[in-house]
């Protein structure tokens, strides 16, 4: 196997930074991830041979890639479809993680070692070729990478061969009185995709999702099978049901429309990289949820989404993550050594730089998407919402990388592109209702964020609660100190964004709102929040000081209690607006010194004005 050198044009490496991509671009980003495949799997064999060589001898690694170079030979296209898959690309990766200790498994490595074999099965019986490699099979379970798994009677060291267009797998040691042999005919079910004939009931094969738009189509396997899913450390769904792959399918239909419908090109794009999806089941945290990941370039992880137009959003998302990956595979955007942390908003933890890179870069796919969107429903007032909101987050976090001082030469004219595509989006009009709505979840993203990330020094904070108690006035040139204190990872719940999309989508229930209709906001949103979504603000922040004086660990009264500040741009509340980190601690040092509990709005006027801006939260805030 060969891996050649690979070039960007100038032209391709502008057309990506400003978000966009051909389909011809993307095959030819396809073909740089196949000679990174082929460099991870020459890794992982001579890791193998060094690190692990009983292990090695054992899988029939050897053997299994000299299997695979056959069928290259053959056909060397269908082996590159099957080393770009992107479970290929999880399992090379957690091999060399394995056998460097970074990962450990109750599968033994030599069992993981072997599912090249597996892959190799796959390989020969797409391309015709006769072959006989080892195979394992983990409780009982054999996977046939992107086909499908065998459950059934024989498990653990298993003989697997190929032969006209049959494959039969036997004990590799036989074992007295037990099953020693079975017998699996295939046949192209379509195209060269073989699959079982004969034991239907012991397989699962991985479903095939296609959907087309004036004669163009997306393909998409929808893999709950191949256990690699799991190295993506999400919570990965389990087997499917035919109404859930039905489910599965519709929601693609209605996403491919709307894909088609906007940006022909863009699609087209797509449906070129994403070739799988792992499904993702829904948690009380994240009920819609989707991820990607840089060793599984075309695979998207996703719950099932709400309707078309969400599956869409998501699978656009999740494009641009992996184009970006890819071309980050080529070139180094910013220095890797930069270890600071910077708000994204998009995340509730601190992320570093090249985080920060991937974000705004989804993100600014994402904004051209709901750009599409409102102008071909104009009326679209949820369209027009995500739009604002995550156009002006973008062009925030572009600035802040471009004075981090940690973008190479190349990150720069990266950023000049994507700087470019975002600033003729500012330049749109957008309907007050949702421009205003987006400015405040934006302020409730980035004041929550504050609250959980920052910890002001208590060598400083200490001294001032000690002037709060004995009524002198704080420093006029207070100057406080923040470091970034990661917080959970997983994204709280935010009920005013939750009224806020109730707002766009359903603004019956609002109305029934506004004229006293008990519950019609829902039983479990809090009367502060009920009263600051409708714009009762001395409601709102009475109701947030109450929740904080009974327990000021309450992070959502501190936060509420903070965009009220933000929302009434009161002088005495800029503080609180600004830093709600800096009011916290001082609330927390006069109570612990003094056992009393004071007024957090009256905190956040004592402190000068200048406090505002004085907090070294790091880049970003």
């Amino acid at each position: 196997m060969s891996v050649r050198f690979h070039q960007l044009a100038e032209s391709d490496f502008d057309e990506l930074a400003a978000g966009r991509a051909g389909d011809d671009l993307i095959h030819r980003l396809r073909a740089t991830q196949l000679s990174r495949r082929m460099l991870a799997l020459r890794a992982v064999m001579d890791d193998a041979a060094r690190l692990v060589p009983d292990a090695a001898a054992d899988s029939g690694l050897a053997h299994s890639y000299g299997a695979l170079a056959a069928a290259q030979q053959a056909r060397p296209d269908t082996v590159a479809e099957l080393l770009t898959s992107p479970g290929f690309g999880l399992w090379t990766m957690y091999c060399l993680r394995r056998m460097r200790g970074t990962v450990s498994s109750a599968v033994p490595i030599a069992g993981d070692l072997a599912g090249l074999g597996a892959l190799a099965v796959v390989a020969a019986l797409r391309t015709g070729i006769d072959i006989e490699v080892t195979l394992f099979a983990w409780q009982g379970e054999l996977v046939l990478p992107t086909v499908g798994r065998h459950r059934g009677v024989l498990a653990g060291w298993l003989r697997g061969r190929v032969a006209g267009g049959e494959l039969t797998i036997h004990a590799r040691v036989p074992r007295p009185g037990g099953v020693t042999r079975m017998r699996i005919s295939w046949r192209s079910e379509s195209g060269d995709d073989p699959g079982p004939c004969g034991s239907a009931r012991s397989w699962r094969r991985v479903p095939a999702l296609r959907s087309e738009m004036a004669g163009r189509g997306i393909d998409l396997r929808l893999d709950f099978v191949d256990p690699v899913r799991h190295h993506l450390g999400l919570p990965v769904s389990g087997d499917l049901e035919p109404e859930m792959i039905e489910q599965w399918q519709r929601r693609l239909d209605d996403g491919w429309r709307i894909l088609w419908q906007r940006d022909q090109v863009a699609a087209r794009a797509l449906a070129a990289a994403v070739t799988t999806i792992f499904p993702l089941r829904a948690t009380d945290g994240a009920t819609e949820l989707s991820a990607s990941a840089g060793d599984a370039f075309g695979a998207v992880a996703m719950t099932l989404p709400r309707d078309g137009l969400s599956c869409a959003a998501a699978l656009l998302h999740e494009f641009q993550h992996n184009k970006l990956s890819a071309l980050l595979d080529l070139f180094t955007l910013c220095e890797p050594a930069d270890g600071r942390l910077f708000y994204a908003p998009w995340r509730a933890d601190p992320r570093p730089l090249a985080g920060l890179l991937q974000g705004a870069y989804a993100y600014l796919g994402l904004t051209k998407f709901w750009d599409d969107e409102r102008r071909a429903h104009p009326d679209h007032r949820y369209a027009h919402f995500e739009f604002a909101r995550w156009r002006e987050d973008v062009w925030r976090v572009l600035i802040i990388m471009r004075l981090s001082g940690a973008m190479t030469p190349l990150g720069l004219r990266f950023l000049d592109g994507m700087q470019a595509a975002v600033w003729a989006h500012r330049l749109a009009t957008v309907p007050d209702e949702p421009r205003w709505l987006a400015a405040w979840i934006s302020a409730e993203s980035r004041l929550s964020w504050r609250l959980r990330n920052l910890e002001p020094s208590a060598d400083q904070v200490v001294p001032l609660a000690r002037a709060w108690l004995a009524g002198r006035p704080a420093p006029a040139d207070l100057r406080v100190s923040a470091r970034v204190q990661a917080g959970p990872r997983a994204l709280p719940r935010s009920i005013q964004l939750e009224l806020a999309h109730l707002r766009l989508r359903e603004p019956k229930a609002f109305q029934a709102a506004w004229e006293g209709v008990p519950g019609a906001l829902g039983d479990d949103v809090p009367a502060a929040e009920q009263a600051h979504a409708l714009g009762d603000l001395a409601a709102a922040e009475d109701g947030y000081r109450a929740r904080i004086a009974e327990d000021p660990r309450r992070l959502d009264a501190w936060s509420g209690l903070a965009l009220c500040a933000w929302e009434s741009k009161a002088a005495s509340a800029r503080t609180l607006a600004t830093c709600p980190e800096l009011v916290r601690a001082l609330h927390h040092a006069v109570e612990e010194l003094s056992g009393r509990r004071p007024d957090p709005v009256l905190l956040s006027s004592w402190l000068p004005a200048s406090s505002a801006h004085s907090a070294n939260a790091g880049p970003g805030l």
